[in-house]
């Protein structure tokens, strides 16, 4: 397909989106209408409920799952206010209402609804796992054991516990799953999920994308190492293809960060915390809760040193940076019926360096900013029925500085960009009946790109996508099918459908079994089609690809979760397969020396000429290279062995090829677990825990000569972390975190080669370090 017919048919497509996305609506919706009217309930009723411990405190965040008692009826959930209260609006029916919190011994009662009724729970205290809501799986909140694909969730109080501030360092602990700490992405190229790298891996923000110049900027997705977890109240990863929901990015998973709100009437904090490489963070927040109206603001400043693992060059391997972050998050709720959620966020970065140019010694100087808002509008029209509407917009910017180092200080060719995204999308959840739940849902996207010295039209590129997506969902006796489809209309690629099934068998009441299967579509993002860099550093050059094909996953997942021991324990299982066609890597065309080598190059490979590749640099493009195959099985669990003492750990066996050259994909650890023991005493105000996470050797580097494979392996490491915080007094809290108690490093950290130059640095871990910090807060 050549681009002028590309930009040809891109219109006639769009101009197509309105009709079949209607289309597919009506069909999606049609099979449940004949069900619909008789399913309605006559008239609704309204259940409340408060929820105390023993000494008649209220507790706050406790799950409420309604059962209707009848054979596959669809579970209700509600959770706690800073009250301790819950409300519902159901249809007349027996229900069995279950009472659940971290900590505490479940409870239930039985209830003959017919009237508005009140109840409630008195909870003792008990040595138990916590519980776990998700909203990621199928955009519904469901329980953990209900869910019929695989999804690790983080809560804040798991992310408190571990002393975490950032999102990376938070998820080092979900299996399957790698980040960059620091400085230590290099280990694994950057985030994974199950072996598929960034680019297949989406971001979101309470259900929609964090922009950070995807596909541009650093390769993927945002540098999740520097993605503040202050805002958050949990953090779910969705395993293998997400496309049916969350649509192309998604193929190979979902990382959804979900805001947390504020619960009190007033509140206000503060934080502040240092440590090593002059590591200095400082964070205020403030929230209200009144009447209809409530609100939370956070506002962060976060300054960091550089380091150096290799003194013989000029060269930092770390960067120094500082950044600012700013959260605002207000809402308005109108007797539950009607509410209304608005969300901004946003950070400004800066950051300086110093590198190897192709002109000598230079130092670099590179400021970038994002900024998110979005607004959500939800109607629960009747008790069976939501609608929600949602509009977002995001923007990133970008300036790269750089000049010769003194005496010359010359100053470099600049480079510059900006990211404008836009999203409008409706969705409507219909209970029908008692056993079924149907959504479905439209939406529009546009991602905008344009810059200097970073895509082939400096005036910009851009892509647009239509999108119908639906799902069923299906409860009968101890059995719960999904079914999905999402229908994706792209500006460049045409036509693509996603599809999943998935079910989940409460084999017994802790126990759950789940197996879903989902195909995955991701089209080439603006970078691999259209960019166009010209390195000022290190001697190469970057040119997109616009004759690129989309990527397509096949993803299989089979596992269940197990509770035992009265709850004081939980295991998990999950066995995993994503098949990826048309793999999109980039691939060296060597160094162009010539302009005669170089036309005979654009000639061979059919590169597009206007992209302008230039001779006497090394010229890397994109291509579709590669079946890939990702599979391997993971483990995970925790038990409480007593109301004080948590142990818990995870294991990931991860076995990924290129299919069709038969050789492990580089960048990934065969073999990756954690363990962690956590201790906290309410009484005394102390928490304290420990936790390891352990990486095999990896392939680090590859290269062919002549047909022969040469592979540069790492070795093994492990990370060990502690974190210790004690209760000054109401409010006030003193913490150290220590990373890397063992100071482990690359091996060739400060190796000089014989010829002079340094070995290079596969790891680049900075290698222990301390956080001292204070936290303070009030709530009325």
């Amino acid at each position: 397909m050549s681009p002028d017919h590309l930009s040809s048919s891109a219109s006639d497509r769009l101009a197509n989106v309105p009709r079949l996305i209607l289309l597919f609506l009506v069909f999606a919706l049609s099979s449940a209408l004949p069900g619909l009217a008789a399913a309605q309930p006559s008239r609704q009723v309204r259940l409340t409920g408060t929820v105390r411990d023993v000494q008649q405190t209220a507790v706050p965040h406790a799950t409420v799952v309604v059962h209707g008692l009848g054979a596959g009826v669809t579970p209700r959930l509600a959770e706690t206010g800073r009250d301790g209260q819950f409300a519902l609006i159901l249809p007349p029916a027996e229900y069995l209402v279950e009472v659940r919190a971290g900590g505490f011994a479940p409870v239930s009662q039985t209830i003959d609804l017919r009237a508005d009724a009140a109840l409630e729970f008195t909870l003792e205290p008990a040595a138990v796992v916590e519980e776990v809501r998700v909203v990621s799986a199928s955009r519904q909140d469901e329980l953990r054991q209900m869910l019929n694909t695989r999804v690790d969730v983080l809560t804040r109080a798991r992310i408190e516990e571990s002393g975490a501030d950032t999102v990376a360092e938070a998820l080092r602990e979900v299996p399957g799953v790698l980040t960059r700490r620091g400085s230590e992405g290099a280990a694994a190229g950057g985030e994974q999920i199950q072996g598929l790298d960034s680019r297949q891996v989406l971001v979101l923000i309470d259900g929609l994308p964090l922009v950070g110049a995807r596909g541009i900027k650093r390769g993927g997705v945002l540098n999740l190492d520097r993605q503040t977890v202050a805002p958050l109240e949990r953090i779910e990863v969705v395993k293998g293809a997400a496309s049916t929901l969350y649509g192309s990015d998604a193929m190979g998973g979902v990382i959804n960060l979900i805001t947390r709100r504020s619960t009190s009437p007033f509140s206000i904090g503060a934080s502040v915390a240092g440590g090593s490489r002059n590591d200095l963070d400082i964070g205020v927040e403030t929230g209200f809760r009144q009447g209809a109206w409530s609100g939370l603001f956070l506002a962060e400043r976060h300054e960091l040193d550089g380091f150096d693992l290799t003194p013989t060059t000029f060269d930092d391997t770390g960067a120094p940076y500082e950044r600012t972050d700013l959260f605002a998050k207000g809402g308005w709720q109108s007797g539950g019926a009607f509410s209304v959620t608005g969300l901004v966020n946003g950070y400004r970065n800066h950051m300086t360096g110093r590198s190897i140019g192709e002109l000598g010694p230079q130092e670099d100087d590179i400021r970038d900013s994002t900024l998110n808002a979005s607004l959500a509008a939800n109607w629960l029209a009747r008790s069976t029925t939501t609608v929600e509407l949602r509009v977002h917009h995001a923007r990133y910017d970008e300036e790269a500085l750089g000049w010769l180092a003194p005496p010359a200080s010359t100053p470099l060719e600049p480079g510059m960009l900006e990211e404008r995204f836009t999203r409008a999308e409706a969705s409507v959840s219909q209970l029908v009946g008692t056993r079924q739940h149907l959504q479905g849902g439209v939406e529009y996207s546009r991602d905008r790109y344009a810059g200097v010295n970073r895509l082939r039209n400096e005036h910009g590129e851009q892509v647009w996508t239509g999108t119908a997506w639906a799902q069923h969902r299906f409860t009968f006796g101890a059995a719960t099918t999904t079914t999905g489809v999402r229908v994706d209309r792209h500006s460049i690629f045409g036509t693509a459908v996603s599809p999943k099934l998935a079910v989940n068998v409460r084999a017994a009441d802790n126990v759950s079994l789940r197996a879903s299967y989902g195909r995955g579509f991701r089209a080439p993002d603006v970078g691999q089609l259209y960019y166009r860099f010209m390195s000022p550093s290190l001697f190469y050059q970057v040119i997109g690809n616009p004759r690129l094909e989309p990527e397509y996953a096949h993803s299989l997942q089979v596992g269940g979760d197990a509770a035992f021991a009265s709850r004081r324990g939980r295991f998990g299982v999950n066995l995993f397969r994503n098949d990826v066609r048309d793999l999109i890597d980039s691939v060296s065309l060597g160094f162009v020396a010539t302009p005669a080598q170089l036309a005979a190059i654009i000639a061979r490979e059919g590169l597009d000429p206007s992209f302008n590749p230039v001779f006497g640099r090394l010229l890397l493009t994109y291509r579709n290279v590669a079946d890939a195959v990702t599979q391997g099985v993971e483990f995970d669990g925790e038990f409480a062995l007593t109301r004080q003492l948590t142990v818990g750990g995870a294991y990931t066996y991860l076995d990924a090829r290129d299919d069709d050259a038969d050789l492990a994909l580089t960048g990934r650890h065969r073999h990756h677990g954690h363990v962690r023991a956590s201790w906290g005493d309410a009484r005394l105000g102390l928490r304290a825990n420990l936790r390891g996470t352990f990486f095999s050797s990896w392939i680090a580097a590859r290269a062919t000569q002549d047909d022969v494979v040469t592979d540069t392996i790492a070795p093994r490491f492990a990370l060990w972390d502690a974190y210790l915080s004690q209760r000054l007094r109401d409010g006030l809290l003193a913490y150290v975190a220590l990373d890397n108690l063992a100071n482990s490093r690359d091996p060739n950290t400060g190796v000089v080669l014989p010829d002079g130059s340094a070995a290079p640095i596969y790891r680049p871990e900075y290698g222990r370090a301390v956080r001292v910090g204070l936290k303070w807060s009030w709530a009325r």
